[in-house]
């Protein structure tokens, strides 16, 4: 059997903002959602599904410590550096994974969530 993660659900009260996030410096594309009937959207990374964000009224945060990060593997990390760089987005130094060639770093997206964004 394989198994694979098909998306995160990030809750937002900032859905275009966070659509800006993801797909200014990521690189995710806004693509089909259906009609739920309340806000959101759904992110892609070609044709697969990435991040679906649904929007709440109320204040989000990480706030019960169950969930560490999202990571993001990445062809080409000084890409993705230097969008976050035009963006002013911070995010930490990146640092070697020991025994390989795959380097890590952390930012927040706008809605507090940490994103580990991990490439050569």
């Amino acid at each position: 059997m394989a198994i694979h993660i098909h998306h995160v659900n990030i809750r937002t009260n900032d859905v275009e903002g966070s659509v800006a996030f993801y797909t200014e410096a990521l690189g995710l594309t806004k693509g089909y959602r259906p009609n739920f009937g309340f806000g959101g959207a759904w992110l892609y990374d070609g044709e697969k599904p990435a991040v679906h964000l649904n929007e709440t009224a109320e204040k989000v945060g990480n706030t019960d410590n169950a969930m560490d990060h999202v990571a993001f593997s990445l062809d080409r990390l000084d890409d993705v550096l230097g969008r976050l760089d035009r963006l002013g987005v911070a995010y930490s130094r990146p640092k070697p994974i020991p025994g390989s060639d795959i380097r890590q770093c952390f930012a927040k997206d706008p809605n507090g969530v940490t994103i580990e964004l991990q490439g050569p």
